[in-house]
């Protein structure tokens, strides 16, 4: 298919997915992987989606929060609502380290007295406080997301469903964000709360080439220039090593579902054994005791060339603001 035209495909199945803007709370370790700060700008590049707030999670989650502002600031949405979250796993302790990323924060990277506020506040009051249902996209530990659950129930009708980068399913394997809080995530997943896991069975698949990243550089704009610095900080000398598009597709899933095929089914996460703790074990709605709530969609198979292009398309065009 001529590019031209599958660029009008991609076009035409975002507008007739729908013609409202979702709303939705997007929740980062951004600073870590390279993978947050491309997900937020996917997510502020995508007119379907309407940002409602912005909530950094664990660890250093000041400097989380100055990394977001500045992002935020280089797409002109400075009006995003920013909250700074959790830095502890609910039962593990807080790391230290410097993540490179960090080193493009200057001290003209300051954030406004209302982005220390907390994110679970922010979450909640966003959530309570909207007319339509909101979706959440976390893409870190799921920290904020439990803590919010936890502190108010209310908020559970309020939550269209949960897009979450996590987990491996149909793998034996731990995944980063359930592992560095398994605790939360058993929580978030035992809630009840229409979810969408996207995990390592898929986003492994999801990898930028060196063209990619090529096309990035010449879109020649401020924002585009920031990801570029980030990504090289990122790769810390090793120009071959090119992103793995994890926490992008679950933004992209929000905007597209059928991006994704799923399997609907259970989700328990281990949290007693330290040597399996924070593996996702996935039930088959059809294999679930009677009484067993089947409450997750977890992604099994990824049109990886459409999102790529979607992707692509969106981050290397200019800021499109509010």
């Amino acid at each position: 298919m001529p590019k031209l035209l599958a660029s009008f495909v991609l076009l035409l199945g975002t507008a007739c997915w729908g013609q409202e803007r979702i709303p939705v709370i997007f929740d980062t370790d951004i600073g870590d992987d390279i993978d947050d700060a491309l997900a937020l700008a996917l997510a502020l590049q995508s007119p379907e989606l309407d940002v409602r707030a912005v909530t950094t999670v664990i660890d250093d989650t000041e400097t989380r929060t100055r990394l977001a502002w500045k992002e935020l600031g280089l797409y002109g949405r400075h009006d995003v609502p920013l909250g700074t979250g959790a830095s502890e796993p609910l039962l593990d302790a807080v790391r230290t380290g410097h993540s490179p990323q960090f080193q493009v924060l200057t001290e003209a990277d300051t954030v406004p007295a209302a982005a220390h506020r907390r994110a679970v506040d922010l979450i909640i009051e966003t959530l309570l406080a909207s007319p339509e249902p909101i979706t959440l996209v976390p893409v870190g530990p799921l920290t904020n997301i439990a803590l919010a659950l936890k502190s108010e129930p209310r908020i559970k009708p309020k939550i269209r469903r949960i897009v979450l980068m996590g987990g491996a399913f149909h793998m034996l394997q731990q995944e980063y964000n359930i592992w560095r809080d398994r605790a939360a995530a058993e929580i978030v997943f035992s809630s009840g709360v229409p979810i969408t896991a996207v995990g390592l069975d898929v986003t492994t698949r999801c990898k930028l080439e060196g063209a990619d990243l090529a096309r990035l550089r010449a879109a020649d704009h401020p924002a585009a220039r920031f990801l570029v610095k980030l990504i090289e900080l990122w790769q810390n000398g090793h120009a071959d090593q090119y992103p793995t598009l994890h926490d992008p597709l679950a933004v992209a899933v929000a905007v597209l579902p059928n991006l994704i095929e799923t399997q609907l089914g259970s989700v328990q996460v281990e949290t007693a054994c330290c040597l399996t703790n924070g593996m996702t074990m996935f039930t088959p709605a059809d294999q679930l005791a009677k009484g067993v709530q089947a409450s997750t969609l977890v992604a099994r198979q990824v049109d990886v060339r459409r999102f790529l292009d979607l992707f692509l398309d969106r981050l290397a065009a200019p800021p499109r603001g509010k």
